[in-house]
């Protein structure tokens, strides 16, 4: 959880199993001003102490802020998932047909970070 003046303004998730840490979530409640980027170096830590050699998360085909976001911070590109997000809809039904930009979202696309 990230804090500032006591109050929260970023809070991130992660998932260790084995030599993976994956971001599950990451939420900066003030854009632009370097709370993602602490959270992701606070998880670094983490999945480093606990000998985690992978850093990964997924995110979806309409995203492309968050797709900017992780690669300027070293993550890169490393599956397509095709259709994946129509799988999860039957889990979620609330997942909407089309996302950020207008674009439909139909893909997960997977990011990693080697450690």
């Amino acid at each position: 959880m990230a804090l500032e003046q006591g109050e929260t303004v970023g809070l991130v998730t992660c998932h260790v199993a084995g030599a993976s840490c994956e971001i599950v979530t990451l939420d900066s409640l003030r854009p632009n001003l370097g709370i993602g980027a602490a959270l992701i170096q606070a998880v670094k830590m983490v999945a480093c102490a606990a000998g985690c050699r992978r850093l990964w998360l997924t995110t979806t085909n309409d995203n492309l802020d968050a797709l900017r976001f992780y690669q300027k911070r070293g993550f890169e590109l490393v599956a397509m998932h095709r259709g994946a997000v129509a799988a999860a809809r039957k889990l979620k039904p609330e997942i909407p047909l089309t996302g950020d930009h207008g674009i439909p979202i139909r893909d997960e696309i997977e990011l990693e970070m080697a450690l």
